[in-house]
């Protein structure tokens, strides 16, 4: 594998790395110049769109280059090494591009993707409001149709490129009835363009970076919305929002890759050339620590990132994988930042260097497009319907060894009689094994056999003899069983329980 390509790209990927490589070097003194001079970059975003970059996920027939998940993500990772371009870029191709491809009409991809393919212009997501951050679903801004138009009413902030873009890829309300909200049909996504009646910048968020680049809050006061602005169906807008979004976090985190790449080189520049202790600073072993650790953060990111770009490519859907890129990545960008400023003393703390810069706009990665806990939660709750992780583990007590291990022996009990004796005895040896856990109805039918209604039938019976407790799922079922102190005693003798380690001394026993 070479420095910047892996053996599953094809040649035209690699060439594709090359010549977007060389582009962003030849405009890296440009951009830097925008960003000190708290200028919007318009001149440098016109060049990438001239080079038709923001086409990079339009397919050809819309007046894109149909680069796939791989080849979006080489340009993403690059472009986002020319400060302020590569938000803007990314916010821009983002908004809206996945949606209009699954939802849109013949007649809006024509319209909009060719908008978008052409570089011309710049868009927009909006769903953060004043009452909305993680809680995407809980949108307040209101649309109400009449006839051939919706008249929308409410406020979004946290826009990235709000003001400048044209385009606002917009979520709305539609519908107040409980049951639609229950069932995620309450929310329809609407493009708004710039220059429409009523809809009006309100303000620009000074936030902790992104130094050129507006942050904004939007305002909506009866603003017509033609009705063939509509992406996808009346109240499916939470589909359209969702779509794409394996893709989308995928670019997040090589977006934020991009940052990290031009961090090592300066500092192998700076800690060859600063010397402290009579010695240049690169050959402190500390130091030297500090950088392994961002460069090796660094290349096992890329692996990631280009495996999942070749996942979304292969037509699966890794949502778990997006979501860890997303978070993970995010965090080790800040970590990598922060590192490079302590490895650079007072002088990473200055602007005369970039690291400051990039550890300001990591922070903000952590928090946009998804804040790193929602991404935990995506997380767990996609882990948790996996078989290869969400299984039973089964701990079996060993006679010979006199310990637990772990086992897929039948239980010594596989067999008995289903009755109180017998399966207050399974329950009860448990807490030999496992002294803080319940069971659930399936272990305890796993380690006896038997009915599982007649099971149940005997947790009934234990509990109302105040044998064994038990905690209900939401539905008022039983889903975990544990044997009380009485349950464990009329099961089995207190010595039964009893373990010691060999070195224990017996005089010590009582």
């Amino acid at each position: 594998m070479s420095e910047e390509t892996f053996w599953w790209f094809t040649d035209e990927q690699k060439e594709l790395q090359r010549k977007i490589t060389q582009f962003v070097d030849e405009n890296m003194e440009e951009a830097e110049r925008y960003v000190l001079k708290s200028e919007i970059p318009w001149p440098l975003i016109k060049k990438v769109g001239t080079e038709g970059y923001f086409g990079a996920a339009v397919p050809k027939k819309y007046g894109g280059l149909e680069l796939g998940a791989t080849g979006c993500a080489i340009v993403s990772e690059q472009i986002s090494r020319l400060a302020a371009v590569g938000t803007l870029y990314l916010a821009s191709t983002l908004g809206g591009t996945h949606q209009l491809l699954k939802y849109g009409t013949d007649e809006q991809k024509q319209e909009w993707l060719s908008r978008i393919a052409k570089g011309n212009e710049l868009g927009a997501i909006t769903i953060t409001e004043p009452f909305v951050g993680s809680d995407a679903a809980g949108v307040m801004t209101t649309a109400v149709k009449d006839g051939d138009e919706w008249i929308v009413n409410g406020k979004k902030r946290f826009i990235t490129g709000g003001g400048i873009a044209s385009r606002y890829f917009t979520y709305v309300k539609t519908s107040e009835d409980p049951a639609d909200r229950k069932n995620y049909s309450h929310i329809t996504a609407l493009i708004i363009e710039k220059g429409t009646p009523g809809f009006s910048l309100e303000r620009v968020n000074p936030l902790i970076a992104y130094d050129n680049v507006p942050n904004s809050y939007i305002n909506f006061n009866d603003v017509r919305v033609p009705d063939e602005n509509r992406i996808g169906a009346v109240g499916k807008g939470w589909n359209v929002m969702m779509a794409g979004l394996n893709f989308e976090r995928l670019m997040g985190a090589v977006n934020n890759i991009g940052n990290v790449r031009d961090i090592i080189p300066l500092l192998f520049h700076y800690t060859k050339r600063r010397v402290q202790f009579n010695q240049t600073t690169s050959r402190i072993p500390g130091i030297q620590n500090e950088i392994a650790n961002i460069v090796a953060k660094y290349r096992m990111a890329r692996v990631y990132v280009y495996n999942i770009a070749k996942q979304i490519d292969d037509g699966e859907e890794p949502a778990l994988d997006a979501s860890s890129a997303k978070w993970i990545i995010s965090e080790n960008v800040r970590d990598a930042a922060f590192r490079a400023i302590q490895v650079m003393g007072g002088d990473g703390l200055t602007k005369f260097f970039p690291i400051e810069r990039i550890a300001r706009a990591a922070k903000i990665s952590e928090i946009a497009a998804g804040t790193s806990e929602v991404q935990k939660m995506i997380i767990y709750r996609f882990a948790s319907k996996l078989g290869l992780y969400n299984r039973p583990v089964r701990l079996r007590w060993d006679d010979e060894l006199n310990f637990p291990i772990k086992s897929n022996k039948e239980s010594r009990f596989k067999g008995l009689e289903v009755n109180e004796e017998n399966v207050l005895k399974v329950i009860a040896h448990d807490y030999k094994v496992n002294p803080g856990l319940y069971m659930t109805p399936d272990d305890v039918r796993e380690d006896i056999g038997g009915d599982r209604e007649l099971i149940l039938n005997v947790f009934n019976k234990l509990k109302e003899q105040n044998l064994i407790v038990t905690h209900s799922d939401r539905t008022g079922k039983i889903a975990l069983v544990k044997a009380t102190y009485e349950g464990l005693k009329k099961a089995f003798p207190d010595s039964y329980y009893q373990w010691f380690p060999k070195w224990y001394s017996d005089a010590d026993k009582f």
